[in-house]
């Protein structure tokens, strides 16, 4: 059933996108519909180029203050996807644009995608990875090199003596 899902969407969107032009057209006249579109597209850029400085001030400070900036990354591609549905002709790709735009339900659809995907992140403390399914767990120090039998050998080359003896008197 899902392998389904797309394929309609992807042919089912562009179609529906027509049905809208044609009976918006009705409504309100050639003139309007495509001043509709052309501001909607003015729209996505304006919101885009407002929201867009404030999601890189936020990912600045998570950085700055050593958080995850997952959340703002992730709030930023939603918003970035927004503005583009905006930009796209067509209502129903700007209805859902514009609800992205909504906060509330920019953070619903990024929980929707978190409890969905593996997200990886190297911090200073250490490498830790979590699954949307599980709790986060801490791996190794990322001085701890795993390694298998076959994929390592020793040469006399190598044998240099640890940093930390060479300051030594």
């Amino acid at each position: 059933m899902r392998s389904l899902f797309l394929p309609l969407v992807i042919l089912g969107l562009p179609l529906a996108e027509i049905a809208g032009f044609v009976i918006v057209g009705r409504e309100i006249g050639l003139m309007m519909t495509l001043l509709l579109v052309l501001a909607s597209a003015f729209f996505g850029v304006i919101l885009l180029r407002i929201q867009g400085f404030a999601v890189m001030r936020r990912v600045q400070e998570a950085a700055r203050t050593g958080s995850d900036p997952g959340r703002e990354v992730l709030g930023g591609a939603l918003l970035f996807v927004a503005a583009i549905l905006l930009v796209v002709p067509g209502f129903i790709s700007d209805v859902i644009g514009l609800a992205l735009f909504l906060p509330f339900v920019r953070n619903a659809v990024a929980l929707y995608l978190r409890n969905r995907m593996t997200v990886v992140t190297a911090a200073s403390a250490g490498a830790s990875w979590h699954d949307g399914n599980t709790t986060r767990e801490a791996r190794p120090s990322p001085r701890v090199i795993d390694l298998e039998e076959g994929e390592f050998s020793r040469t006399e080359d190598d044998e240099t003596p640890p940093a930390d003896d060479r300051h030594r008197p």
